[in-house]
């Protein structure tokens, strides 16, 4: 009878034996990368991260970091990239898309998670991706270079034009001159200098009092030769025809693109004169105002041009008209106490000493 039972408790145990092993050897056999009955591979798209691959597979973003621990090969969890492969439970997943509770078995993983991760790790998703920078609005004005300014005193320059190498008297673009440089301004071979004229006085249209001299921009040359007592150019670019003893300046190129902005303050001022001289100021003109960088005006801001009517008197009553705007004004360039600016629009011709406020909205 002995016999009998101890030989039926052997059989159990192999029967036992032979159960458990297989499926142990499946375990341990599984190579990365090979679906079996406890794992298969998850293809990571664009937008995944492990927080939300845990969410999706087990109900439960806070087992990420057993995810992790399956693929070594990611190095940062934070960063996960498209076409990467993870290694995760198959079984938990597909109960999930089954429909089966899994809330037990998120429970005991989270557990399993909080006792393997390592001590401080974040266990946050990474940040969003900052937003597009805002497009500041702007416009391109090509003719940038031709624009003149205003100064307090008649400059010097560096050198003047001598003449043109066919003695012509009036010089144009591509035309060869002699140029000759002030002591210490001596230029190297492909030195680029504006062409410059200076104006006589120039009094304020409304005090009288003097605003200083207008330096129109000819044009731009190019040095070719450098000789001891002269030099020869070439002009590269010609906006009004030259003449002999024109001045030089420093060529330095300005940025075509002016980027608009609001004032700060509501400030006032007046139209000094136009360009060219003339009386009356149309759209698309360049004009020159009193306001400048000591009023803190800077290149792309705008300005309202307007007349103040007169009040009208019915009887005992005065009546105070609004304001009437008649153009607008965009600056282009500053100096210390004046700017250029281009007329944006003109809703009818005015003249020089006409009002001009600075615009504060977008």
């Amino acid at each position: 009878m002995k016999r009998t039972i101890l030989i039926c408790l052997m059989v159990g145990t192999l029967l036992l034996a032979f159960t458990q092993t297989p499926h142990l050897r499946a375990q341990e056999a599984t190579p990365y990368g090979q679906a079996d009955q406890e794992t298969y591979i998850h293809l990571v798209v664009k937008g995944d991260t492990l927080w939300d691959i845990c969410e999706d597979l087990y109900a439960n973003p806070w087992v990420w970091p057993k995810v992790w621990q399956m693929n070594p090969h990611i190095t940062n969890p934070h960063w996960i990239y498209p076409g990467t492969e993870l290694r995760v439970y198959y079984e938990v997943a597909r109960f999930f898309e089954e429909g089966t509770a899994v809330e037990e078995t998120a429970v005991v993983e989270a557990t399993a998670v909080v006792e393997e991760a390592p001590v401080g790790e974040e266990v946050t998703p990474p940040p969003p991706p900052p937003p597009p920078p805002t497009k500041v609005p702007a416009i391109t004005f090509s003719e940038i270079d031709q624009v003149g300014f205003i100064t307090p005193f008649q400059p010097q320059g560096k050198g003047f034009i001598l003449g043109g190498k066919r003695q012509r008297t009036l010089i144009g673009a591509a035309d060869k001159i002699y140029v000759q440089f002030l002591e210490g301004a001596q230029p190297e071979v492909g030195d680029r200098f504006f062409v410059f004229r200076t104006s006589l006085l120039i009094t304020h249209p409304i005090t009288t009092k003097d605003v200083g001299y207008l330096n129109t921009i000819l044009g731009i040359l190019e040095v070719v030769l450098v000789a001891p007592d002269h030099a020869k150019a070439v002009v590269i670019s010609s906006f009004e025809e030259m003449t002999a003893n024109d001045k030089l300046m420093p060529y330095k190129k300005r940025s075509e693109e002016i980027t608009l902005q609001p004032g700060a303050e509501p400030i006032e001022g007046n139209i000094i004169l136009a360009e060219w001289g003339t009386f009356l100021i149309a759209q698309r003109q360049i004009v020159f105002i009193d306001l400048g960088a000591n009023d803190e005006i800077k290149a792309g801001h705008r300005f309202e041009v307007f007349k103040i009517p007169k009040a009208l008197t019915s009887r005992d009553q005065e009546v105070v008209l609004s304001i009437q705007p008649i153009g607008e004004l965009l600056v282009l360039a500053v100096e210390e106490e004046t700017a250029a600016a281009l007329v944006t629009e003109a809703l009818g011709e005015f003249t020089p000493g006409e009002r001009v406020r600075l615009k504060t909205g977008e």
